[in-house]
């Protein structure tokens, strides 16, 4: 298996480093990044919970999760709150 994935790893140019483990970490914060919905990424990639997916995936949306607060605050405009 080791020999493989080095084939595979020079074939796709990637770091020397880069491991299997790095690709599923990319793939579930790339899925929740654009919307995936958490329960269904979760399944994917057989944690035992959402909250565990969440728990140890979901730091990154915390910008993501600001940027859209403020794009909604922009449109409604502290004026229609008076």
């Amino acid at each position: 298996m080791s020999a493989r994935w080095r084939t595979l790893r020079t074939r796709l140019n990637l770091p020397d480093g880069f491991r299997v483990h790095d690709w599923r970490h990319s793939k579930v914060t790339n899925d929740l990044d654009s919307g995936e919905n958490p329960v269904e990424v979760s399944a994917n990639v057989r944690h035992h919970s959402p909250g565990y997916t969440m728990a140890k995936y979901g730091h990154s949306r915390k910008d993501g999760a600001r940027k859209l607060a403020a794009a909604g605050a922009g449109r409604i405009g502290p004026s229609s709150l008076v």
